[in-house]
């Protein structure tokens, strides 16, 4: 392999690397915010309102729904109002979606609710996932895969012609 093969070669393999790790970045960003939900307190918290509420227009143009819920709940004595049920905003073009939260968290109920201890009045009644980290192998193949080719194109000796 001449000179430019394996400077291509080279470009390749760092294209991988860089593609394997945003992913990696990514995934490992995802896990490290739900581990930070690992020391909130749980309780309960009674849902007052769940409905589905209008929230305009998405980038399309489509109607969005979004999930408009209010749920009580009180930590060390304090009373506390929260209206996340996870993290991010819950809201979608597809109106089935956003119901299957209605129904998950219906008006009238009590439900499990996570309380951040340093900031009682942050809440959510689900907390993030850690499956990121399941998933983080694959990528990492992409920056392995990409090392080695680096590795095989500096090493490799040039066939005889």
């Amino acid at each position: 392999m001449n000179l430019a093969g394996r400077i291509w070669i080279c470009f390749i393999g760092l294209c991988l690397i860089g593609a394997g790790w945003i992913f990696v970045s990514y995934l490992w960003s995802a896990y490290q915010r739900a581990t930070l939900m690992d020391p909130w307190v749980e309780s309960e918290a009674e849902v007052q309102v769940s409905q589905v509420a209008d929230g305009g227009l998405d980038q399309r143009g489509l109607p969005k729904y979004r999930h408009e819920l209010l749920y009580l709940y009180s930590f060390k004595g304090e009373n506390y109002e929260g209206i996340q049920a996870r993290r991010l905003p819950t809201e979608s073009s597809e109106l089935k979606k956003v119901k299957k939260y209605v129904d998950r968290y219906p008006a009238d109920s009590i439900r499990p609710v996570w309380i951040n201890p340093e900031n009682p009045a942050q809440s959510v009644l689900k907390k993030d996932s850690k499956a990121s980290l399941y998933s983080i192998w694959f990528p990492f193949l992409f920056v392995i895969g990409g090392l080695g080719m680096i590795v095989n194109a500096i090493i490799r000796k040039p066939k005889p012609a």
